[in-house]
């Protein structure tokens, strides 16, 4: 699984991630669109919206654009809400037209989610929808598909032995890319 982070210019975290947070759980939505991972983060850090997210996965890579440890405008809950302050917010890509790339995105996703889990020390319970946060269809092409057998997914990624390699580009540039 490669990770890419992409820094957000600390300028831009009083509208994109204005709070420290300690996460407590994942949110999970899809993008509604057919742009690729590191086109939803650019866009993201690029406009003036007080709507941001933490990673967006597509089905070649994980970006993340957000510290884990600020807050976000995601999960439509308000700036206090447990869905903004208290959750990792993760987009899966690709959700408009489905096919083979949204299924590989969802793997991809399942795969950083059960990676994320074993980070936090955290269990299934952990997950849950943008629905789940403030009611929004969300991630609309995941539930169609079925909540569970997304769970399940995530669940077998859990249970597996997947090595970690890390291999960090520490040059100071603003993307890192790291392997895991």
């Amino acid at each position: 699984m490669e990770i890419t982070k992409v820094k957000c210019p600390t300028s831009k975290y009083s509208i994109k991630c204005p709070y420290a947070m300690t996460p407590q759980a994942i949110t999970v939505h899809n993008t509604a669109n057919d742009a690729s991972a590191m086109s939803e983060v650019s866009f993201m850090l690029g406009n003036e919206k007080k709507c941001s997210f933490h990673a967006a996965v597509d089905n070649y890579r994980v970006v993340e654009g957000l510290p884990l440890d600020r807050s976000c405008f995601a999960a439509g809950d308000g700036a206090k809400g447990f869905g903004n302050r208290k959750t990792i917010n993760i987009e899966i890509c690709y959700s408009k037209s489905g096919g083979s790339r949204f299924t590989e995105a969802e793997k991809l996703a399942a795969e950083y989610i059960a990676y994320l889990l074993k980070q936090y020390g955290w269990g299934i319970d952990k997950v849950g929808t943008h629905r789940d946060r403030s009611g929004k269809y969300c991630p609309h092409r995941t539930l169609d598909l079925g909540w569970n057998r997304f769970l399940d997914l995530i669940r077998s990624y859990l249970e597996g032995n997947t090595p970690i390699n890390n291999n960090a580009n520490n040059d100071g540039s603003d993307v890192e890319m790291k392997t895991y």
